[in-house]
């Protein structure tokens, strides 16, 4: 779960949704099929909140994330920690490579059968479309928020599938109460021992990032 959790790394209603919730999602869903077809990368800075529920202790990282649509239903994903550890962590093709620069190693993790679903974890409100997530989840808008000082629409996904449903319990995504962005700003990821992984972007940019492939060997980390 750990390894999911490294990738963490990754939806808005309509002006009369509160009477009418259903046409709330409805319409998100429709924007977010439009926004699929032409996403091809996202670059943002990023906070993660781990929280660990045994322990009621929450820790935090941050650094900053990129994600690059390789192919259909393919993405790598690539994250540079810089506090409170440095560390860059990169998946792509069901390989999750770890650099640690101050011992200037590389750690490479052989995903498995786990790619496929990292890789739909990596795409959720990112490239995946409306039809895709209702599909494979239970959909539901919970209400409005507020965050980052804009008007969110939060939704909540349940998985309907028994493999995905191994690894997570639930996801709630927030969505700025915007039609041009049909893409999630927090994102919370539930398990079923209680932990939560709560993702914050900020300073999002689709469409435009520097252009970076990331290669690694056994003691250095090139993008």
């Amino acid at each position: 779960m750990r390894v999911i959790q490294l990738t963490s790394v990754f939806l808005v209603a309509a002006s009369g949704w509160a009477a009418d919730p259903d046409n709330g999602l409805q319409d998100l869903l429709s924007r977010m099929d439009q926004a699929a077809a032409s996403f091809q990368s996202m670059s943002a800075t990023v906070k993660y909140v781990t929280h660990t529920a045994v322990l009621n202790d929450n820790s935090e990282e941050a650094g900053t994330v990129l994600m690059k649509k390789l192919r259909a239903n393919l993405m790598q994903g690539l994250t540079d920690f810089t506090a409170p550890d440095r560390r860059t962590v990169s998946i792509e093709q069901r390989k999750l490579q770890v650099y640690y620069p101050k011992i200037k190693t590389v750690q490479v993790f052989d995903l498995g059968k786990h790619g496929e679903q990292l890789d739909q974890f990596l795409m959720m409100g990112f490239g995946t479309s409306g039809t895709e997530l209702a599909r494979d989840y239970a959909m539901k808008v919970i209400g409005p928020e507020v965050v980052q000082d804009q008007k969110m629409t939060k939704v909540e996904l349940i998985p309907k599938a028994g493999e995905a449903r191994e690894y997570i319990q639930k996801v709630e995504l927030w969505i700025p109460d915007r039609p041009s962005q049909p893409y999630p700003l927090q994102e919370k990821i539930y398990e079923k021992s209680g932990d939560y992984r709560l993702v914050i972007y900020t300073d999002m940019k689709i469409n435009q990032p520097p252009e970076r492939r990331c290669h690694a060997t056994q003691t250095t980390f090139r993008c």
